[in-house]
């Protein structure tokens, strides 16, 4: 089984997660999603910092929903410091592979967006319309893919902005290049907020 990542390269140390990080989690409007959608996500949220904080030391976990069935079965993964492998729960593998319409959300321990590792995922699954990142101290990123989304624009400015990076390449490196792709990916149908 192939086996997908979601990284966090280090930008700060990790932060521990805090009942008020929890609760800071802000109720956001997602571009195109029902007030039930946005609600389940907001839920969910505050889930995924819940339980990063009592099940994980505050490190990686992330739940994998199907957005046109909220009641229906859920993905569930714990990860570490830096990532989680989304694939490795069987849930998540299927929703990944059999929905239309698919959210992850999973937190980073830093303060750190999206990473390239998350925009790498996002874009190797079609049906993942939504990618949320909530920090540990509370604060929500997310992608999408909107109605003017172009896959092979899409990998292809992947590709420009990590054309420089290596595998001896800085956690600096790597978060400049997700920045770089996140301020460009309205240009092939994203919308980044």
């Amino acid at each position: 089984m192939e086996q997908m990542s979601l990284q966090s390269k280090e930008r700060f140390k990790k932060v521990m997660i805090t009942d008020v990080a929890i609760s800071k989690v802000p109720k956001i409007r997602y571009k195109d999603l029902t007030d039930e959608q946005n609600d389940a996500l907001y839920e969910i949220a505050q889930i995924v910092l819940l339980r990063a904080k009592e099940e994980n030391n505050s490190d990686e976990v992330a739940i994998t929903i199907d957005l046109d069935d909220l009641d229906g079965k859920q993905g569930f993964q714990k990860g570490d410091e830096h990532e989680v492998e989304i694939d490795a729960d069987p849930d998540s593998y299927h929703l990944l592979r059999a929905k239309t319409r698919v959210a992850v959300v999973h937190n980073h321990p830093s303060t750190q967006t999206l990473s390239i590792e998350d925009i790498r995922l996002f874009l190797h699954h079609d049906p993942l319309q939504y990618i949320v990142v909530v920090t540990n101290q509370g604060t929500v990123h997310y992608l999408m893919k909107d109605k003017d989304y172009d896959f092979y624009a899409a990998k292809k400015l992947l590709v420009e902005c990590c054309e420089d990076l290596t595998r001896n390449s800085s956690a600096k490196e790597f978060y400049n290049a997700a920045l770089d792709y996140l301020t460009h990916c309205s240009e092939v149908g994203l919308y980044y907020s």
